[in-house]
């Protein structure tokens, strides 16, 4: 049986083929020179998956018992608050890119219409409101994603206001991953049950996580 820090060292090293083939995708996704009309579809669908991380974290700090440790609270009232910011910054690309203020009720009701593939929906696919394990499971290896995705993106565009915005929550997403990697290495110590069961989740969650990625980066044809 591995050690908590060795059971996460090595998720996290099964972890590199999926993010580089997230990367990849997102670089043939710009290198394709997407239409306006493409980009904004396309962050529509990431800004509708970063209001759905903010509703199930801050469900979770709502929902927190006593027997929450303090440090783990505060660092997922953090994780809540960011991913409220990135909504908001994403919000504030899709402007940018549209030029024009967006109404964001009516961007919600058209991905409900036409919903793209998202992380976020994993959350609930692996229950991960009420097992704490699949929570930082999720933290590690779809965060951990995220922030792969995200750093790409970053350097794919050259405008600097959406490069900069992308670069901050790559950051946070990376911060996201390791809350998941430090309570995961909590639960998994001296844990082999918990241990197998999570090799198997993380397995599947990593060959969601490449349908996903290779969804939300096809072009849209107009």
């Amino acid at each position: 049986m591995l050690s908590g820090k060795e059971f996460v060292a090595q998720i996290k090293e099964e972890n590199a083929a999926l993010f580089a083939e997230s990367r990849a995708n997102v670089r043939r996704f710009f290198a394709s020179n997407p239409s306006k009309e493409s980009m904004v579809e396309h962050f529509r669908g990431r800004m509708v998956n970063e209001a759905q991380n903010m509703k199930a974290i801050s469900a979770e700090v709502a929902a927190a018992p006593a027997s929450m440790s303090v440090t783990e609270l505060e660092l997922l009232t953090k994780q809540a608050q960011d991913e409220a910011k990135h909504f908001r910054m994403v919000k504030e690309v899709l402007e940018h890119i549209s030029g024009e203020s967006v109404d964001v009720e009516a961007l919600f009701a058209a991905e409900a219409a036409a919903p793209q593939a998202k992380g976020a929906s994993l959350l609930e696919k692996y229950e991960a409101s009420e097992d704490v394990a699949a929570r930082a499971a999720y933290q590690l290896v779809a965060e951990g994603r995220a922030e792969a995705v995200w750093q790409e993106m970053a350097e794919c565009v050259s405008d600097e206001y959406i490069a900069s915005r992308y670069a901050a929550i790559a950051k946070d997403e990376g911060f996201h991953a390791n809350i998941g990697g430090w309570k995961l290495a909590e639960l998994a110590e001296g844990a082999a049950d918990l241990q197998e069961r999570i090799f198997a989740m993380v397995a599947q969650m990593r060959a969601d996580l490449a349908e996903i990625s290779k969804q939300n980066t096809a072009i849209a044809v107009y």
